[in-house]
């Protein structure tokens, strides 16, 4: 039966690794999104030096570009344990329709399985409109994420990895990021949408022309779900 994983833990007894069972109940990171536009004689583009999550320097922050993100704080046996939040920058207001690339050098989601069981799993993402403070929507605006690369947390997994999917955030609809099937998926995976520092096109922002206010931020929130079960 199809259920939504509650944030519980794995035990450990001896040396035998004991899955505690799930119960109802949903897994969730949230992650948000950010642009500003400025009238046509402005830019501002801070520098920054993203990490390779796969080998963070444990003195840095995993993302410069998002420093005071720490994680979901989700514990498991199947969790969301981290996803990153997207940064555009601060943007000239254009006559065209732009497509405004991540700063993010290495943004990922990063989903862990110690259940034990190997039942396999699906990890689903939705985004909100984005707004403005003064409720103003950036109407049209459409988020692509492709080409992402799906690393093991550990170099000895010898779990068959998860599927990815490359995704367009055109609605409000819910859509399937990762997927892993019976017997997929154990261990941490991450995957990355790795790309150019300050521009990455892995993950870019569609904004239609006409539509930007200047001196406005406008803000959006992705809502990663993660299911006990694949798709």
């Amino acid at each position: 039966m199809k259920k939504k994983i509650s944030a519980i833990i794995a035990l450990t007894l001896g040396l035998i690794l004991v899955g505690e069972q799930s119960v109802a109940g949903v897994s969730i990171g949230t992650s948000d999104n950010k642009i500003s536009f400025t009238p046509g004689d402005l830019i501002v583009s801070p520098p920054v030096n993203p990490l390779d999550p796969e080998n963070p320097n444990p003195t840095l922050p995993i993302d410069p570009v998002d420093p005071g993100n720490p994680g979901t704080g989700q514990a498991g046996p199947l969790s969301v344990d981290y996803v990153s939040n997207l940064k555009f920058g601060v943007n000239k207001i254009s006559g065209n329709n732009i497509n405004y690339k991540v700063l993010n050098q290495n943004p990922f989601v990063q989903v862990t399985d110690l259940r034990g069981d190997g039942d396999g799993w699906t990890l689903s993402a939705k985004m909100s409109l984005f707004t403005s403070s003064k409720q103003q929507v950036l109407k049209g605006a459409t988020l692509n994420m492709k080409n992402s690369i799906v690393k093991a947390g550990s170099r000895g997994n010898v779990s068959v990895p998860p599927v990815k999917s490359d995704v367009v955030f055109n609605n409000l609809e819910s859509k399937v990021v990762l997927s892993a099937k019976n017997k997929a998926g154990r261990g941490t995976w991450l995957n990355v949408w790795s790309g150019k520092n300050q521009a990455n096109e892995a993950i870019q922002l569609n904004v239609l022309a006409g539509t930007p206010e200047a001196n406005t931020e406008y803000s959006s929130t992705i809502t990663w779900e993660l299911e006990d079960a694949p798709k």
